[in-house]
């Protein structure tokens, strides 16, 4: 492979998973560049910041410059435009949501398609399987340009699955970061060719982290504070286990839509005294955290809505760092926290039994401190960034088993 045209929709961002491909694959000297869906980011880890030079916002509907594309490619291949967009349409005639999304990135992709042909790019690859794969399946049908794409969690694989199995059929791969995702598509798709690759982590960054336990019980969390993480459950779980008489300490990193919520919930259950407020943090800030923690809590849901996360980057890093984890069964938790081995698991959307999952092991620091040995093993043997970077650089190739050469 000599060129790549990543589709996607923001970038780059303080969660480095797609960062960190497209920063490996441009180290190999591939030319790539990143196209985006929303505005070009402003908040991303300080390592990424050579990636801005390589991404442009395409997904503007004020942009006449996509306008303009599209009605070039309308007059050039009409033929393939028309009914694609008409079936694109008609596939997403039962939701609102997809089918303006849809509607309204049509110039975009318009867009991609002169870039990727003027360009010389080979492939067009959608990094998200909602917009960004239509937009980029879309452009590789007007160019002829190879496509593949990828899924990661309710977002973009269960909140809209209208014309997925279309994108999912038309792909050299698909790749998932979760392997009960991966399952869901083969059995939408069964003819695709979907591969379970999960994303991995810098193991030279996190699993370099040495431990220096607080003495002070202290749970972490790590992320964006929106309704998915499920903060909002822990929150109630804290009061829970005052009552209890057990009163951790909280260190919050991240800020979000749900932080007025979560201090209120703080109020309410009278543990705003033991919460530490972070906001966002660089992977170097975050280290000292992931050191000193006793345990990383990742209390995701499922919206009615579908959207979910799929295992969140973080619990990965955590556990590199030899911070074990409390989680909920919900997405793909379940495939790393394992109890007794890496942590512990808890109902989604009962706070009294994530108190219960907790309690135990802050109140147990030789307990914290096995599982901690445990998740450090069992992360490196599964989610080392590189390895699974080769998986997905075959596929890229063709050379790996069950993708188009």
């Amino acid at each position: 492979m000599n060129s790549v045209l990543y589709v996607t929709a923001a970038f780059p961002t303080l969660a480095a998973f797609i960062e960190n491909e497209v920063k490996r694959i441009d180290q190999r000297g591939v030319k790539i560049r990143v196209l985006t869906l929303r505005p070009v980011s402003t908040q991303y880890q300080p390592e990424h910041a050579p990636l801005v030079t390589l991404t442009s916002s395409v997904g503007s509907p004020l942009d006449l410059r996509n306008w303009g594309d599209l009605l070039l490619w309308t007059l050039r291949r009409p033929h393939v435009l028309i009914p694609d967009f008409l079936r694109i349409l008609w596939a997403s005639k039962a939701s609102p949501y997809a089918l303006m999304g849809h509607a309204g990135y049509l110039p975009a992709a318009a867009r991609v398609a002169s870039i990727a042909e003027r360009e010389g790019f080979e492939r067009i690859h959608g990094a998200w399987a909602h917009f960004p794969a239509t937009v980029a399946y879309l452009a590789s049908r007007l160019t002829g340009k190879r496509f593949s794409m990828a899924g990661h969690a309710g977002g973009d694989l269960y909140r809209m699955q209208e014309f997925l199995p279309q994108k999912a059929r038309a792909a050299d791969f698909m790749t998932c970061c979760v392997r009960g995702n991966a399952e869901m598509v083969r059995r939408l798709v069964p003819e695709a060719r979907v591969h379970w690759l999960y994303h991995g982590t810098d193991l030279s960054r996190f699993g370099s982290i040495v431990r220096a336990r607080a003495t002070e019980p202290t749970l972490l969390i790590v992320g964006r504070l929106a309704r998915t993480k499920g903060y909002d459950d822990l929150f109630k779980a804290m009061a829970v286990l005052k009552r209890r008489g057990v009163t951790p300490k909280l260190v919050v990193v991240g800020d979000g839509p749900e932080r007025a919520n979560l201090e209120a919930l703080a109020r309410e259950g009278g543990v705003m005294e033991q919460i530490q407020w972070c906001g966002s943090l660089t992977h170097d800030q975050l280290a000292p955290h992931y050191a000193a923690a006793w345990l990383l809590v990742a209390p995701s849901v499922v919206l009615a809505n579908g959207r979910m996360d799929g295992i969140p980057n973080v619990v990965v890093e955590a556990m590199a760092a030899g911070l074990p984890v409390v989680g909920t069964r919900a997405a793909g938790l379940e495939e790393i926290v394992v109890p007794g081995r890496t942590g512990a698991l808890a109902n989604q959307r009962d706070p009294e039994d994530l108190a219960s999952a907790i309690e135990p092991l802050i109140g147990d620091a030789a307990e914290v401190d096995r599982l901690s040995a445990i998740a450090r093993t069992e992360v490196r043997e599964a989610f080392d960034v590189e390895r699974n970077f080769e998986k997905l650089w075959a596929l890229f190739a063709g050379t790996a088993e069950g993708s188009r050469p």
